[in-house]
């Protein structure tokens, strides 16, 4: 599998805010009805979650957070999807670290 993205560290507890636009097959700046955004990861109780991630239209891009709260240190797989179609947009990586002693 090939990853658009990532990936991109975020210390455990905090969050990652996601700002998505989407282009059709020749590059063109295109703006579906809505889109959908799963993070799939390990949590504390090392067992597999996908979370889903609400997303808000803000002009030509759909914007979203996710909270790395639940998350057990290790990578988290994200992938944007334009609706109403299923297929699928993009999808990267998160890597959650430790975070750092203050």
């Amino acid at each position: 599998m090939t990853f658009l993205s990532g990936p991109f560290n975020i210390e455990q507890g905090n969050s990652a805010q996601f700002v998505v636009e989407f282009l059709d097959t020749t590059g063109v700046l295109t703006v579906p009805p809505s889109a959908a955004m799963t993070v799939a990861y390990t949590n504390t109780s090392y067992a597999p979650q996908t979370d889903s991630v609400t997303m808000t239209s803000v002009g030509s891009f759909f914007t979203g957070t996710w909270s790395s709260t639940s998350a057990a240190l290790g990578l988290a797989t994200w992938t944007a999807t334009a609706l109403p179609s299923s297929v699928q947009a993009a999808q990267g990586q998160i890597r959650v670290i430790q975070r750092k002693a203050n």
